[in-house]
């Protein structure tokens, strides 16, 4: 506030004549006023100059006459050159600086100088007005006017980028170029700020050398030590390449980093700009490439974990020893992929022999790239790596661990019987893979097993699954019990009505002889049944006095029901509306028929099978036919065969799970060929 009382006009306030015509514009108006203010002082004939001390500062001298009027303030502080300029009157605005110059080093309530305000509101002749009167104006208060900061620490040309005013911004690098300089407290520069707004042209005028041919004193400088190279990597390519043209300067820019540790190549692989990478690496030097943050991530890690494949091809060009960076954790680009969960990196990576050193190398816990993604619990990409027949399956990480005993172990833990949670997906892969662990007790290496340490992770895994077996338990036979009793009622409501009583066979179904109405009854039923041997099993899966391992088989069994019952009552749905609308209306027959096929789909997430695909490449290609039927240990017995055979990857992913999906399937193709072919069938 010390600023604004030295740079402040006298306290009085602006006339209401003054307030009506400086809004609008009304440049007759004005004149006017400033003639009667003219004649009225004219009639003064004295004036009194009172002696000053020496040493003293001299008093201001009187203002013109007819000027006084213009001195006040509005109650924000604006005095009538703010207003003016806030509005772009210029004729009003060079009025005002010719009959008071002195009203150009005033600062409203925010600080804001008129030039602030002439910024703001992107008026080019009426800055060009107010620098004029400041070069004209002697004093101390005009040059500090020029570079004065308001309440939010910007400069006039700071708020003229900030609105996006180019006109002004051209003008002020040309008449007070030193302002580029000036950056705001937070540490903004102009420059910083027009790159973060993705202004070329307002780039170009800050970087524009002076008329004397020197170089433009535009300040780089950002927040948290970044550059405007840094911000410009996330802008369009143009204004990195011109900030790389601003010799000597804009090549430098390269290897500075900011508070994180991070270099412009960082933040253009950070917003995956492939045009920007290819911009600081092409004809500059290698060096940046090399720059780790203050984790010890290079650039190539960073594009890992981004999943920007075509960055990393880039980048190895200029590291053809990219194996060897690592990070503080001694993380390869593998790695950092993996953790990320990045599944396109990891294939690219996988699909190219140049790679072959990333699969086994471990990092600073002796963990490979497959061990984090059994870690992890990520199925998708522990199959891709599992396809690769180099990647060998026995390390063991610095607990004795491998990525097998990873992820048998995370089964373990997880306790989770959802058929596509992650840790099950991946503990079925490693079981069709044959793939051994060597893990005794629940997760926990033999070669670490303490008495007391083994309880009481025995006691954490039997608390983990009861309690949340519960209120699955609760949920699923509400869930089955709903089905059941909708299942049970359209028994008795059958579409089409029953036959009345004085008709022969009174009493039964109309549409009896109909295929569709002999598809709903056996979906039905099926629903019905399903249900209710679901209800039973959960009933039976939630009692504690009957053991935990029969208890464990009955919800297994109950969840694969529930979805089979929810299957076939859509498909009863189906069969209903069919015979409702009958062969009439033919197209809304297969409209039906296709939501509620999309519906059973949508319902039964254990036949989504991308994942399952890339799974059953893998075991392929490391347990072969065996390890797709699940008899890879060669078991001896028909009996014990078919067991396996049940349990195993061909029939649970391909056969069991989607077989009712298949049958519906077929009934609505069957139904709706039937319907086109034969009406009355």
């Amino acid at each position: 506030m010390a600023d604004m009382v030295a740079f402040g006009p006298h306290r009085m306030g602006l006339s209401l004549e003054l307030l009506r015509v400086l809004p609008a514009g009304d440049t007759v108006g004005l004149a006017e006023l400033l003639r009667r203010g003219k004649q009225t002082n004219g009639q003064v004939a004295i004036t009194v100059q009172a002696a000053v001390a020496p040493g003293a500062v001299p008093p201001p001298p009187p203002p013109p006459p007819g000027t006084s009027c213009l001195l006040g303030v509005t109650s924000n502080g604006n005095t009538a050159l703010h207003l003016v300029a806030s509005r772009g009157h210029a004729e009003l605005a060079a009025l005002i600086c010719d009959r008071a110059p002195s009203l150009v080093a005033t600062r409203n309530k925010c600080l804001d100088t008129p030039l602030h305000c002439a910024a703001k509101s992107g008026s080019r002749d009426v800055a060009a007005s107010i620098l004029a009167t400041m070069r004209t104006t002697t004093g101390a208060d005009a040059q500090m006017a020029l570079r004065a900061r308001n309440w939010t620490g910007a400069t006039a040309l700071y708020e003229a980028v900030r609105h996006g005013h180019t006109r002004v911004v051209d003008l002020l690098m040309k008449e007070a170029p030193e302002l580029a300089s000036l950056a705001t407290d937070g540490g903004f520069s102009p420059l910083y700020l027009a790159a973060s707004i993705n202004s070329l042209q307002m780039v170009q005028s800050l970087l524009r050398p002076s008329q004397d041919g020197t170089q433009s004193p535009a300040s780089f400088s950002g927040p948290e030590g970044r550059t405007a190279l840094h911000v410009a990597a996330a802008s369009i390519q143009e204004i990195p390449r011109e900030l790389l043209k601003w010799e000597p300067v804009g090549p430098r820019l390269l290897t500075e980093v900011d508070s994180s540790g991070r270099t412009p190549l960082q933040y253009a692989v950070l917003y995956g700009r492939l045009d920007v990478v290819d911009l600081f690496l092409d004809g500059h030097t290698s060096e940046q490439s090399r720059i780790p943050d203050n984790h010890g991530l290079f650039p190539v890690h960073t594009a890992a974990m981004m999943g920007s494949s075509r960055i990393i091809d880039e980048l190895i060009k200029k590291c053809p020893d990219y194996f060897e960076l690592v990070d503080d954790r001694g993380r390869n680009l593998l790695h950092c992929a993996v953790e990320h969960n990045k599944e396109t990196v990891v294939r690219h990576i996988c699909q190219d022999e140049k790679f072959a050193m990333l699969l086994n190398a471990t990092d600073a816990d002796g963990n490979t790239a497959l061990h984090l993604a059994a870690k992890h619990g990520f199925p998708r990409i522990f199959s891709l790596l599992l396809q690769v027949m180099t990647v060998d399956i026995g390390i063991t990480n610095k607990d004795g661990l491998t990525a097998g005993d990873l992820g048998y172990r995370a089964k373990q833990c997880g306790r989770v019987f959802y058929i596509l949670d992650p840790c099950s997906v991946l503990f079925r892969c490693l079981w069709w893979s044959g793939v051994t662990n060597t893990l005794t007790l629940d997760g926990v290496h033999p070669l670490h097993v303490d008495k007391k340490l083994a309880d009481l992770f025995q006691n954490k895994i039997e608390a983990t699954e009861d309690e949340p077996s519960n209120e699955d338990g609760k949920t699923g036979t509400i869930g089955s019990v709903l089905i059941a009793t909708v299942a049970f009622t359209a028994a008795f409501t059958v579409p089409g009505g029953f036959i009345a009583d004085d008709h022969p066979n009174a009493g039964t179904a109309i549409l009896a002889k109909k295929f569709a109405f002999r598809a709903f009854v056996v979906s039905d039923t099926m629903a019905f049944a399903s249900s209710i041997i679901a209800t039973s099993f959960l009933i039976y899966g939630a009692r504690e006095i009957i053991p935990r391992n029969h208890r464990s088989r009955y919800n297994t069994v109950a969840s694969g029901l529930v979805p089979v019952a929810w299957q076939f009552l859509i498909a009863a749905f189906a069969f209903a509306f069919h015979l409702v609308l009958d062969h009439t209306n033919r197209v809304l027959i297969v409209f039906v028929y296709t939501v509620c096929l999309a519906t059973v789909l949508l319902c039964t997430p254990g036949i989504w099978l991308p994942m399952q695909l890339g799974m059953a490449k893998a075991v392929w290609r490391r347990a072969g036919w065996r390890g797709l039927v699940n008899l890879q240990n060669r078991p001896s017995g028909l009996v014990y065969q078919i067991c396996c055979f049940a349990r195993s990857l061909l029939f649970e992913n391909y056969i069991r799970r989607p077989l009712f999906v298949y049958l519906i399937s077929a009934s609505f193709i069957v139904a709706i060929a039937l319907n086109i072919a034969l009406p009355s069938y």
